[in-house]
């Protein structure tokens, strides 16, 4: 009984031994596994993270263009409504920042008319009207120099008031009795020409002057 014990023993060792590699082989299968899913499980957590901040990102921006659109909306029904507070309204200033003082408009005021020398000249087909014209002017206190029709037509225009260069001033008293009269410079004039175009209807009342906008000073 005890050689069949010995005898048989070198089986069961070598069983024993094919179990032991099939086990071994088994736990490195299952190391490998628990591996590949720890990578699995590192790269799924870091791809939550990225999607968490972008996530993140986006609705910073979102809010950001929301506060943005109603800070302008609100600013903008404020200004439609008059109601920005005083406190926060610019205040105007006399020039603009860096402005040469020397480059201020000059005096919008007008040439008193009775020191304006004035001829006045038709060229349309009505006549008598550079007539009537100059004997209103007059009475308005202008000096009427002539009164004829002009050489050339000056065309479906209200007036054009030709002056020499040193008669800017005069010339603008004159166009501010004409609404729509143009100013044109003529050094061959000697004195502030008033040609009526065919579109004239009447000189304005001397409580509704219309002024052209004053010259600037030369260098501005």
């Amino acid at each position: 009984m005890d050689e069949r014990r010995e005898g048989g023993g070198a089986p069961d060792d070598a069983r024993r031994d094919e179990r032991g590699d099939q086990l071994d082989d088994q736990r490195d299968d299952l190391d490998e596994d628990q591996r590949d899913d720890l990578d699995e499980v590192a790269v799924e957590e870091e791809l939550s993270r990225r999607r968490h901040r972008r996530l993140v990102r986006q609705r910073v921006v979102f809010a950001v263009v929301v506060v943005a659109v109603l800070a302008t909306g609100g600013v903008a029904a404020l200004v439609a409504t008059d109601r920005i507070p005083a406190a926060l309204r610019p205040t105007p200033s006399a020039s603009p920042a860096g402005a040469d003082p020397a480059c201020a408009p000059a005096d919008p005021a007008l040439v008193a008319p009775a020191d304006v020398t004035v001829a006045v000249l038709n060229s349309t087909g009505r006549r008598g009207l550079a007539a009537g014209v100059a004997a209103e002017l007059r009475t308005r206190g202008f000096v009427v120099s002539d009164v004829a029709n002009a050489a050339e037509p000056a065309g479906p225009v209200t007036a054009v008031v030709r002056h020499p260069p040193q008669l800017l001033e005069p010339a603008r008293a004159v166009v501010a009795r004409v609404p729509g009269a143009q100013l044109a410079e003529d050094p061959e004039v000697g004195v502030v020409e008033l040609v009526l175009g065919d579109a004239y209807a009447e000189l304005a009342p001397e409580d509704a002057l219309q002024p052209p906008p004053a010259p600037l000073p030369p260098g501005c």
